[in-house]
């Protein structure tokens, strides 16, 4: 093999570098694994975090790998492993959303994709603030200038004014039914993101067919996705154990 950087007894081989990469080039690999060293000779390093570390990086690349092949690779092995598991597919199978699946699934709830809400949002990182602020706008505190004073979402500075959207767009990333039917001021929900406080001041008819077709592609997109990973892991569950001590995580 081809070493194209070494430091002590490391080595950066070439094959390495043209598989993933190295940032800003060999001399980064240099820097970082001199420091490295010298961290591991001060004795920084824990071998059970280091052990742990390694494990992680090739659960994550072996994972990405999977959700990367073709549909036909990962079919053919899944089948030699575990039987009727034909449906099983990754994210490079998935059919691309077309605008008659948008339209299919604005048709299922008028309310939902066919009316356009305005919505204000504020987002917080702590429950207890949020519920407190929610205490607040209830008693009059205004909305747009809490959310410039308080919010973390991207449009804290236009008071977090989000435009007209229809619900849809915004129950398809996972917020709660209730969003989408929304009048009014909404209480505390969380999310990935935090906790978000919505208000609904008017509503309309569909204008903006495209972008709410658009948008619902995506989301359409990533419930496909979805679906893929839960059928691979439902491959991957077929005699493997598993088991999980759920007082570890809290």
């Amino acid at each position: 093999r081809v070493v194209a950087a070494r430091v002590g007894g490391q080595a950066l081989y070439l094959d390495e570098i043209r598989i993933v990469g190295t940032g800003a080039g060999p001399e980064a690999w240099v820097n970082d694994e001199l420091l490295a060293q010298l961290a591991s000779e001060s004795g920084l390093e824990d071998p059970t975090v280091s052990s742990f570390v390694q494990r992680r990086a090739r659960q994550l690349y072996l994972r990405d790998e999977l959700l990367s092949r073709t549909s036909s690779s990962v079919g053919a092995s899944i089948a030699e492993n575990v039987r009727d598991r034909s449906s099983s597919r990754t994210f490079s199978a998935i059919d691309a959303p077309t605008e008659e699946d948008a339209f299919a699934l604005m048709r299922t709830d008028s309310l939902l994709y066919m009316v356009e809400r305005h919505y204000f949002e504020i987002l917080l990182a702590d429950s207890m603030l949020a519920e407190s602020l929610l205490t607040r706008l209830r008693a009059g505190q205004s909305f747009q200038v809490a959310a410039e004073n308080l919010s973390l979402g991207q449009r804290a500075a236009l008071g977090g004014d989000m435009g007209f959207l229809a619900g849809g767009e915004l129950t398809g990333r996972g917020l709660p039914g209730s969003v989408g039917r929304l009048e009014g001021l909404s209480g505390v929900i969380s999310s990935e993101y935090g906790w978000h406080i919505f208000l609904v001041n008017g509503t309309r008819p569909l204008t903006d067919t495209a972008r709410v077709v658009q948008s619902l592609c995506q989301v359409i997109e990533m419930q496909r996705r979805g679906e893929a990973v839960d059928s691979l892991l439902s491959a991957a569950r077929a005699g493997r154990d598993v088991e999980v001590d759920e007082s570890c995580w809290h």
